[in-house]
Formats: C-alpha cells, sequence, structure tokens
C-alpha cells in the first residue's frame, strides 16, 4: 500500500465565504497584473450561454494575447474535504461547453491524486488557498526566538492572512506560490524593518 506523503492534500483553509470569493479575485487580478495581461477584464458570478445550456461562472477573466480574445473561466470551492476527480472533470466540461481557452479551479483544501492526473491531461490550473498557520517556519515556544524568527513573524503581521498556491500537476504538489505578489512581500519587508528598528528605540 503506497503512503501519501503530501501533507497539502488534507489541509483545509479556515475562511469564510465572502473572504474566499473576494481573495480568488484579488489573487487573479494580481497575477494579471505581474503578467502584464493586456486588455484584462474579471466578472464574479457571471451567467454565460453556451449552445448547450446557461452556465453560471465563479468568476470570469478576459484578456488580450496575440491579437485575439482570451477567456478563463474560475471554479472557487470552499470545502473541507480534498477536491475529487468528479469537480475537475465537471469543470473541463464547462470549459469545452463555453469554448473558453483556459480553466482553473481554487479550493480551500487539497486535491486527490485522481483529481491532479485528470487535470495535468487537460490543461487545467489548481490552485490552493492555505492560511498563515500552514506555512513552514518555526516558532516553537520552548526556544528563545532568534532574530530572523522575529523578523519573519513581523513580516507575516504585514501581509495577507491567506496565500495562494499553486499545484505542479507533474509532480502533485503545490509548488509556487503565486499570492502575495513579490511587491507585497518587499513592502511587507520594508514595514517590518521599520516597525522592528521602532521598537528597538
Amino acid at each position: 500500500m503506497e503512503i501519501d506523503t503530501n501533507p497539502y492534500r488534507s489541509l483545509s483553509a479556515n475562511i469564510k465565504p465572502i473572504e474566499f470569493e473576494k481573495f480568488c479575485m484579488e489573487t487573479l487580478t494580481a497575477y494579471a497584473k505581474k503578467e502584464g495581461l493586456k486588455d484584462f477584464e474579471i466578472e464574479h458570478s457571471k451567467k454565460v450561454e453556451a449552445p448547450d445550456s446557461t452556465y453560471q461562472i465563479d468568476v470570469l477573466a478576459e484578456y488580450t494575447a496575440l491579437g485575439c480574445r482570451h477567456k478563463v473561466i474560475v471554479e472557487c470551492k470552499n470545502h473541507t474535504r480534498n477536491i475529487e476527480r468528479s469537480v475537475v472533470t465537471d469543470l473541463y466540461a464547462k470549459t469545452q461547453s463555453i469554448g473558453a481557452q483556459k480553466s482553473i479551479l481554487i479550493s480551500t483544501s487539497g486535491f486527490q491524486s485522481d483529481a491532479v492526473k485528470y487535470a495535468k491531461a487537460h490543461g487545467i490550473a489548481l490552485w490552493q488557498i492555505c492560511d498563515i498557520y500552514i506555512k513552514q517556519y518555526s516558532n516553537a515556544a520552548s526556544r528563545e526566538i532568534s532574530p530572523a524568527m522575529m523578523f519573519q513573524m513581523e513580516i507575516e503581521k504585514n501581509l495577507p492572512k491567506y496565500f495562494m498556491l499553486e499545484w505542479d500537476c507533474a509532480l502533485d504538489y503545490p509548488y509556487t506560490e503565486i499570492f502575495p505578489t513579490p511587491e507585497m512581500y518587499q513592502e511587507a519587508r520594508d514595514k517590518a524593518r521599520a516597525n522592528l528598528r521602532f521598537k528597538r528605540k
């Protein structure tokens, strides 16, 4: 029996539905800005007409590239259990019906292996929201807090409560942090330095 060593699969961020929707929109907008997408537009809770049905889309994003208009549909799942393959297959079917060029599945929980395999085969991006407590830095109460740990904790105070990871479907693991942006990290580091200097006075 194979042991699953991916801890993110069973993790779930504790986020309110309104916060979740807002965070998804913020992440997509920041990502589009970072990529320099031309004529980027984003809409929340959009009804889209397709030849076979009318679909309710959590987030619809559009941008221009190579002289063509590209459409991205985003499904947002605020679940405590990991995402099953059927959720990804449903999103792919919706993508095909609408004629979108890309789809993204954003979840507050991890993804089952079968879901990841299907997403890889069909070019669906998987993003996972995690809360700040999932981040891996040591803060053991039994040890003295080093200056480096103090600085890291100060940085975290100036960052959003949640962050977004993109799953590498080939490796079945969320390796790439896509939000907060590098600019937000730099601003948080600057504020942390200023706060620590103020506290030392």
